[in-house]
């Protein structure tokens, strides 16, 4: 992931996007804007299964958003994310969503392609 201001990076970081081969668990792709900067969330899913998050920066609420994700016991980054990625979410290593939250604000555009 690249968080970028003009033409200049700003950040890159790994990230665990959606489960790609698992159906309804892929992440959308577009462009959307950040719709919210919260800090210490509790996450729900349709399934009742609920995570405790540190920063939650829904971008396609009340679904989708970027969020830590402490109890991803495989690295950032690994093509893992295809079989045991999120439901949907972008998560992100604990320094760089932190870095995220700070750096942007509402309405910052949100570009995810495939």
């Amino acid at each position: 992931m690249w968080l970028c201001h003009l033409a200049t990076t700003v950040l890159d970081t790994p990230i665990t996007s959606g489960a790609s081969s698992l159906p309804y668990d892929s992440t959308p792709t577009g462009t959307f804007h950040i719709q919210g900067l919260n800090r210490n969330s509790v996450l729900t899913l349709n399934t009742g299964k609920q995570y405790d998050v540190k920063y939650w920066i829904p971008f396609s609420a009340p679904l989708y958003g970027f969020h830590d994700s402490s109890w991803q016991d495989f690295p950032y980054g690994s093509p893992l994310y295809k079989t045991q990625g999120s439901h949907g979410c972008v998560h992100m290593p604990l320094q760089a969503i932190s870095y995220l939250y700070h750096w942007a604000h509402m309405g910052t555009r949100v570009v995810i392609a495939a």
